[in-house]
């Protein structure tokens, strides 16, 4: 019953706001929402729907306002995931953050359109509430928690921290990217539905790799649902900041995309996975890399003294890098490796 309770919170108890995708809306309707919510000073639960930008189908999103809710000062952020056949969902007792439950096109785990729906989320929840973009918090049930290892992993810059429930880790070749990123697993060691070997297993592979930002806790008269404490679980979370210049960044990918201060711009050979690690000591930077064709490394955003001359070394050679016109990112094309 417990999980009953998550679900139906996130379907039945909330009052209908109803706006369009940001490319037909008038320049001040966000502002008038924000207006509306800010006067809410007892908070409360909300269902959004919104035309998405993406495919212009209406897409539902759940909200949950702090009481106190006061937008001149910048607030937590708390992502929440649904499982698989239910609807959007929040942590009703966590009321120190400002919660969104994003349906991710259902039953698609949150991949794909899925993935894409998250990220609109979080955008039109940006632009009505004052959200500080350092504490952004990622946390889901079942499927749910199986996207918050994905999405978490893939986009380890987004967030502050992860807390996935009953979930568990399909491509594991992803838990390298989580070295700058603290995710705390919890998981019933009555769950029958996604085993708690599942998820301990995650956590085993992330500290031989040296995520030492992790945690696991198996509760052992639980089974698979979400009544975890969340007490604890929101003062931890809110102890955890983004980490915006890391001194090393190892991450593996798919597809060219920009974590923390480094882009990977081209493969060597597409439809391949990647590899990068980074390590930055003073103004040196060490690269190792595979299958990368060219790279962005953005100087400002990194660990650098950017009036002092930065070297690179990719696989143990001394690299000539150029420079953009703003003197601020340097650029390595695979004519010059």
């Amino acid at each position: 019953m417990k999980k009953q309770f998550f679900v139906v919170a996130g379907i039945f108890l909330f009052a209908l706001c109803d706006f369009c995708s940001a490319s037909t809306l008038k320049p001040n309707y966000f502002d008038k929402v924000a207006e509306q919510i800010a006067k809410r000073k007892a908070g409360g639960f909300f269902n959004f729907s919104f035309k998405s930008s993406i495919d212009g189908t209406v897409q539902s999103l759940l909200v949950k306002i702090p009481k106190n809710y006061d937008p001149i000062k910048k607030w937590p952020m708390l992502v929440v995931l649904h499982g698989l056949g239910d609807g959007p969902i929040v942590v009703p007792s966590i009321d120190l953050m400002v919660q969104i439950g994003p349906y991710g096109r259902g039953d698609l785990r949150y991949r794909g359109l899925g993935e894409k729906d998250v990220f609109e989320a979080i955008e039109i929840a940006k632009k009505i509430f004052t959200v500080d973009d350092d504490r952004i918090y990622l946390t889901g049930f079942s499927m749910g928690a199986d996207g918050t290892f994905e999405l978490g992993l893939k986009y380890p810059d987004c967030w502050a921290a992860c807390v996935p429930v009953c979930g568990k880790l399909q491509n594991l070749s992803l838990i390298i990217n989580g070295k700058n990123l603290p995710f705390w697993i919890q998981a019933g060691g009555k769950d029958i539905v996604v085993p708690a070997s599942l998820s301990k297993s995650v956590y085993e592979l992330a500290c031989e790799q040296g995520c030492n930002d992790w945690d696991y806790t198996e509760h052992a008269e639980m089974g698979h649902n979400f009544n975890v404490n969340w007490n604890d679980v929101e003062k931890w979370m809110l102890k955890q900041k983004k980490q915006k210049k890391p001194n090393s960044i190892n991450y593996w990918g798919l597809k060219p995309q920009k974590v923390y201060w480094l882009e990977v711009l081209a493969l060597e050979k597409n439809n391949t996975s990647f590899t990068v690690e980074a390590l930055i000591n003073d103004n040196m930077i060490r690269l190792n890399t595979r299958n990368v064709r060219s790279y962005k490394i953005y100087i400002k955003e990194a660990p650098v003294s950017p009036s002092s001359a930065v070297v690179v070394y990719e696989n143990g050679v001394k690299i000539d890098i150029q420079k953009d016109k703003s003197e601020t990112v340097l650029v390595r094309n695979s004519e010059l490796k």
